[in-house]
């Protein structure tokens, strides 16, 4: 999968999302899914080019355990071939229910912009 690939996913689920941080407009916004990357693997393609696997984590937050939209994000990757193993939480200072999971996104690094 792609970044492009994720993003449209987590465009169809319909519920809010932000990279990187939880914009303030939806801080108080139940779900709502924050993504970030967190490893970068190089990895050498052909003609000596590279790409890269970029390790993403994704982050669902709710107000109750196994949200239908938690469940529709894990029956859209499956069908993207891809199954994370999800983790549970509940944050009790916030009484938020955090699911998480990693997923390694393929990057072209012939096709980004602001490579050196």
């Amino acid at each position: 999968m792609n970044k492009d690939e994720l993003i449209n996913l987590l465009k169809d689920l319909g519920i809010p999302f932000n990279e990187g941080v939880t914009s303030t407009a939806n801080t108080e916004s139940y779900p709502r899914i924050v993504f970030w990357d967190f490893i970068w693997t190089d990895i050498k393609s052909s003609d000596d080019a590279y790409a890269d696997i970029e390790t993403y984590q994704i982050s669902f937050y709710s107000k109750e355990p196994r949200h239908i939209k938690l469940i529709e994000l894990r029956k859209k990757l499956r069908d993207k071939k891809t199954s994370p193993i999800i983790y549970h939480e509940f944050v009790e200072n916030e009484k938020v229910f955090h699911s998480y999971f990693s997923i390694d996104i393929i990057v072209d690094k012939s096709k980004e912009k602001n490579v050196y």
